[in-house]
């Protein structure tokens, strides 16, 4: 994994968060957590971020994986089969700050909040 992984992430599918949390896949409304049940990822360390509708019937479940310390993102069809997966370090987003967060790198809730403000303050 390195800073290209996240430049492929961010390239396809935005910057974080900037997808949907329901999209419709084969006629029926899913939410972050319809799509993290079918993929049985029912850890307290994955932590959805975003779902997006690709061209082609395709689909993009964007997640963190507190385990692996990853971005993850599935793209998957209708039958929710895995077409594609991409993975990135959360350090390639947060920087140095990563090392300096110590224990707080094994708290996915704390690590995505802690994400989520560093974007934030880097866009105003």
């Amino acid at each position: 994994m390195s800073i290209l992984d996240k430049e492929t992430i961010e390239g396809r599918f935005g910057p974080l968060w900037s997808g949907r949390t329901e999209i419709t896949v084969a006629g029926r409304a899913r939410t972050m957590a319809d799509i993290k049940r079918s993929f049985d990822l029912t850890g307290d360390d994955i932590l959805a971020i975003d779902l997006h509708e690709l061209p082609g019937g395709t689909f993009a479940f964007r997640h963190y994986d507190g385990d692996v310390r990853c971005v993850v993102v599935f793209v998957f069809d209708a039958g929710f089969d895995i077409l594609e997966e991409h993975r990135a370090h959360i350090g390639e987003w947060l920087g140095d700050l990563y090392h300096e967060t110590g224990a707080l790198a094994f708290d996915p809730d704390a690590l995505l909040h802690i994400l989520r403000k560093k974007l934030r303050e880097g866009s105003e």
